[in-house]
């Protein structure tokens, strides 16, 4: 099929997407999950260059401030992606008008036309940057093609979460919409007692054992005294924070006893 306007050159095929999946739902806390669905398409983004002008004021006087660059904005609901402007400035990219795959995927139209895609790309930018839109300028607007993988995948808990997985270098686009799982307590202590098994596991633990113990400190002192006791207990063994710090201390005195 011979595209209106040209697309990225696919890279991430469908045999690549496992491995992408589970070390994004890794991330998250997600050791297992199934594919409910998985299929590829084409969306349209406007790929622009921008000029910003920012000026504050200090005191009587007003400092301004010049920023410029590429910005990719999907053409179908105007979101801002800087994360696709990174891919095509960090490595090579290719461009094809007839698609080279015989894979089955679906064109998504840009649902914003070139004008309105100006206007809204100088608000966003406005937004952005926290600047006025007269600050602004835009040029250089051309639509292209990018490949997406639309994964449905089910999590344990029976939910339904949809992933998009760029497919020119293969990163998740909606990550932030995937929610986290809490670890359980028997997890958190094997993954500590790996940790220990390693001088950056000990200084990373030490760090976070520091930091949580100085919060658990400041938390306990701004509380009123009655009931404190019952109150530092519930903390311990409810909260997560809590959970960590009992952790800390428990692994401190097994250290103190058996080294």
């Amino acid at each position: 099929m011979i595209l209106d306007n040209p697309a990225l050159v696919l890279n991430i095929r469908m045999q690549d997407i496992l491995d992408i999946l589970e070390s994004t739902l890794k991330e998250r806390n997600w050791q297992h999950f199934d594919v409910a669905n998985l299929k590829l398409s084409y969306l349209p983004y406007y790929i622009f260059n921008y000029d910003v002008l920012v000026e504050q004021k200090a005191g009587e006087q007003t400092y301004s401030q010049g920023f410029s660059g590429t910005m990719a904005m999907s053409a179908v609901d105007g979101k801002l992606e800087p994360l696709l402007t990174q891919i095509m400035e960090q490595q090579p990219v290719d461009y094809e008008k007839k698609v080279s795959h015989d894979l089955k995927y679906e064109l998504n139209p840009p649902a914003l036309k070139p004008d309105e895609a100006k206007q809204t790309a100088i608000l966003k930018l406005a937004a952005k940057f926290g600047t006025g839109k007269d600050s602004i300028a835009v040029t250089g607007f051309r639509l292209v093609y990018w490949p997406v993988w639309k994964v449905f995948v089910t999590l344990p808990n029976k939910h339904i979460q949809r992933i998009l997985v760029e497919g020119v270098s293969g990163y998740p686009l909606n990550i932030e919409e995937v929610p986290e799982r809490e670890l359980t307590w028997m997890e958190v202590t094997q993954e500590t007692l790996e940790k220990l098994r390693t001088p950056k596991g000990w200084a990373e633990l030490s760090g976070k054992l520091l930091n949580l113990t100085a919060s658990a400190a400041k938390s306990a002192a701004g509380k009123k005294q009655k009931g404190f006791v019952s109150e530092l207990v519930h903390w311990l063994l409810h909260t997560k924070l809590g959970r960590w710090t009992l952790l800390g201390i428990a692994v401190i005195i097994l250290i103190i006893l058996f080294f």
